[in-house]
């Protein structure tokens, strides 16, 4: 009896002490989940922080989610799509274009509080794009040489013709590129039945319009 008794007790501390090492996990991994930041001892929740971010960028974050699920439900009925070689591709292709500058891909990403990630999932947008409006961007080679006729004094007298032909083919594929985007975006909106259940009050934000700015170099390398 004596040994049964003891080994009931064994198994109960055992099955207390796990149970207090769960609780205790658990607590900690609450707090890192509702607690972002301490001041003085002072804590910050997740909460708090969420709710200034909605109030800052809501509207324009909420907006951009739309844009891009309008975006993929006309790729998904059109039957297109990315795959990770092509993504992979157009990366490759960006840090090309920042080398040319000086600059690599980890340096980009750090100045503009990227992640790879976040270049991936804009990449793979724009690519759809791309795909999406095939056919409908053209350039002729009047609009080049009208370009430059008109641009002469700003194109180095020493800059190969070639060169420059096509840096400006490139510049003026982009140029309608985003026209064409926009035209698109709005035919898809007027189309969708888009119900927005949150509503944000307007504010004028000097630096969130100054931040959103800074996405526009990286946006032009993948474009």
């Amino acid at each position: 009896r004596h040994t049964v008794s003891r080994n009931y007790l064994n198994k109960r501390n055992v099955i207390i002490a796990l149970v207090a090492i769960f609780v205790v996990v658990i607590i900690l991994f609450l707090r890192n989940q509702l607690i972002v930041a301490t001041v003085n001892g002072e804590p910050i929740n997740r909460l708090t922080l969420i709710n200034q971010l909605e109030k800052q960028a809501g509207r324009k974050v909420l907006e951009g989610l739309v844009t891009n699920t309008l975006i993929s439900q006309e790729a998904k009925n059109k039957n297109i799509t990315v795959n990770n070689n092509e993504i992979d591709s157009e990366i490759k292709n960006i840090e090309d274009n920042l080398k040319k500058r000086g600059q690599s891909l980890d340096q980009a990403l750090t100045l503009q509080g990227l992640t790879i990630d976040v270049v991936k999932e804009q990449v793979k947008t724009s690519l759809i794009m791309r795909k999406l409006l095939a056919g409908k961007i053209s350039v002729s080679d009047k609009d080049i040489s009208d370009y430059i006729d008109q641009n002469k004094e700003s194109i180095p007298q020493d800059a190969n013709l070639e060169d420059t032909k096509k840096q400006v083919r490139q510049q003026l594929e982009q140029q309608k590129l985003q026209e064409k985007y926009q035209e698109l975006i709005k035919s898809l909106q007027d189309k969708a039945k888009i119900n927005y259940l949150i509503k944000f009050k307007p504010k004028i934000n000097l630096v969130s319009r100054f931040s959103h700015g800074k996405i526009t170099l990286l946006l032009f390398c993948i474009l």
